[in-house]
């Protein structure tokens, strides 16, 4: 969506008079998620959110209302300085595009996903900076004795946009798919050398200029979308140390990468599908609520997490946001089957998993987590402890050898949680990775 200014009598202006256009492209971002009915059979309201992203700065922010577009959309142009836009021109584009949003919303209305604000996070210039000049840096040549060490600094940069909103693409996790965004610097670097003589130092910058030169495809990969040489001055003498400077300066293009939620929340736990569209209200139409294998555990509702055959599971995996002490309540994890045999209490989720025939097996969310296994990585999403810091979630991961395989209609696996809801203030997502039987 673009905001454009007029020239202010109500008359069109072409596109190619660049004088008197000034163009701000927004992404808005909406995500709607069907909350699960909580305690008393009462369901929550659907709602949407999401995030707005200033195209041209990539500053972007999280909205429940349409009026909090047109807030950072005012904000935004009124920063702009284009001329012959004035404040009033700002709220009217922001009005209007905060409209179309709303327009667009669906008949239930903006809202907010989880009941939270949505926040996101990535690194900050100076990580980014410190990162790329590190990659640089061990290419650098041995110093000598008693002269100073080569080194490589910062000259000058800028940030660039990567692709519409930052986005690069999405990766493939235990539990969902993050969203990989990016982000590019433009930025001159400059290596400095010494050495005891001036063709001592002409002939390190030459190596160095070989070695960059004969590493490009591994810089490309190291995110170097760029890199030319930019400037090489002469050699300079230094009477005080007895010995020779030289530098070279490169002009480059550095693309870093993160991963993200893609903005939202929360993750995408359920999905409403009805079949016979055309007959709304028809005797045949039939509603159903697909999981995937993921559920979310909150505050507010914990919904078991439940699988019937035929299908086999081969993983079980876990996202925590725990800022408070460890969680209370226990999880039971089940397998039954047609024979309506009780199921055999097992001491931890080893034997469970061992076990033949129906088990259960009923552990502190803590103990669970342990026995599935930290999986090394961590998802920064939402802000459900509304502290306007960014959630950081725990990754627990198990591939299951050998795995849980329900044979039967009647063979079914759930994981409950002890209360309708976690004991404070947390989120946990679980999922049962499947290969349904066909």
């Amino acid at each position: 969506m673009n905001a454009d200014g007029g020239r202010g009598n109500g008359e069109a202006v072409s596109a190619n008079d660049d004088d008197l256009v000034a163009v701000r492209s927004f992404v808005v971002r909406a995500l709607r998620e069907q909350p699960a009915a909580r305690a008393g059979g009462q369901a929550g309201a659907a709602g949407w959110a999401g995030y707005v992203t200033d195209a041209v700065t990539g500053q972007r922010q999280g909205w429940r209302r349409p009026a909090d577009i047109a807030r950072f959309v005012e904000r935004q142009l009124s920063r702009t300085g284009a001329p012959g836009c004035d404040a009033a021109d700002g709220r009217r584009a922001a009005a209007a595009l905060a409209g179309a949003v709303s327009a667009h919303a669906g008949p239930d209305g903006p809202g907010r996903v989880g009941g939270r604000r949505s926040v996101m996070a990535g690194p900050t210039l100076t990580e980014v900076v410190a990162d790329m000049l590190a990659v640089l840096g061990a290419r650098l040549p041995a110093g000598a004795p008693a002269l100073p060490q080569p080194n490589v600094t910062l000259e000058r940069v800028t940030e660039k946009l990567a692709g519409l909103g930052n986005q690069a693409g999405t990766q493939s996790a235990a539990l969902g798919v993050r969203t990989l965004r990016a982000g590019r610097l433009d930025a001159r670097v400059r290596f400095q050398l010494w050495s005891a003589s001036a063709p001592e130092v002409d002939a390190a910058v030459l190596t160095l200029h070989s070695d960059l030169l004969d590493d490009r495809e591994q810089l490309r990969s190291a995110g170097f979308l760029r890199f030319h040489v930019a400037d090489t001055p002469p050699a300079e003498e230094f009477g005080s140390l007895t010995a020779w400077r030289k530098t070279t300066s490169f002009d480059l293009l550095y693309e870093y990468r993160y991963a993200a939620a893609d903005d939202a929340d929360s993750l995408i736990t359920r999905i409403e599908v009805t079949t016979d569209p055309e007959q709304a209200a028809g005797p045949a139409r039939e509603h159903e609520t697909i999981t995937h294998g993921l559920v979310r555990w909150d505050d507010e509702a914990a919904p078991a997490l439940g699988l019937a055959g035929p299908t086999t599971i081969h993983r079980i995996s876990a996202l925590a946001f725990e800022p408070g002490p460890p969680l209370g309540g226990t999880v039971t994890v089940r397998r039954t089957d047609a024979s309506g045999t009780p199921p055999v209490v097992q001491p931890d989720l080893d034997s469970f998993l061992a076990a033949t025939g129906p088990a259960e097996v009923t552990q502190p969310p803590g103990a669970l987590f342990a026995s599935l296994g930290a999986s090394g990585t961590t998802l920064t999403m939402g802000d459900w402890n509304v502290d306007l810091v960014p959630d950081e979630y725990a990754g627990f991961d198990r591939q299951l050898d050998p795995p849980i395989v329900l044979s039967t209609r009647s063979d079914r696996l759930s994981i409950t949680y002890s209360e309708p809801g976690l004991d404070q203030t947390a989120v946990v997502y679980l999922r049962l990775t499947e290969k349904r039987e066909r």
